[in-house]
């Protein structure tokens, strides 16, 4: 049903619909912030930005998607602790539709659990 969504991981962290819905409204919130401030510091060339939201993205988003995007998220992060805005651009643009996605099947999946309880 999902692409990069990993619904199974979650059941290792929760396990009743409740608390699934909790965490998928929480990783919804978040990501959808996390997506608009990681398009700003791309915009911004802001470098020490980028860098913070790798992180933080890898922090919460690898434990929910499928382990594909998990592998490609964590290799940027790892990378990026080097590089310069300019260097990360280019990595982070070809990320940005996986993260637009796993946000979209993330939101559908909230609306599946909110359709159970």
């Amino acid at each position: 049903m999902y692409i990069l969504l990993d619904t199974a991981r979650a059941s290792d962290f929760v396990t009743d619909n409740s608390q699934m819905l909790n965490l998928a409204d929480t990783f919804v919130s978040s990501l959808q912030n996390d997506l608009h401030a990681l398009q700003n510091a791309l915009s911004e060339s802001d470098a020490n930005a980028l860098k913070s939201l790798l992180h933080t993205l890898k922090g919460y988003v690898t434990f929910l998607c499928n382990e594909s995007l998990a592998n490609q998220l964590i290799d940027i992060e790892a990378k990026a602790r080097e590089m310069t805005a300019e260097q990360l651009q280019p990595m982070v643009n070809a990320l940005l539709p996986a993260l637009v996605n796993m946000h979209r099947e993330v939101t559908d999946w909230r609306e599946h659990l909110s359709k159970g309880s």
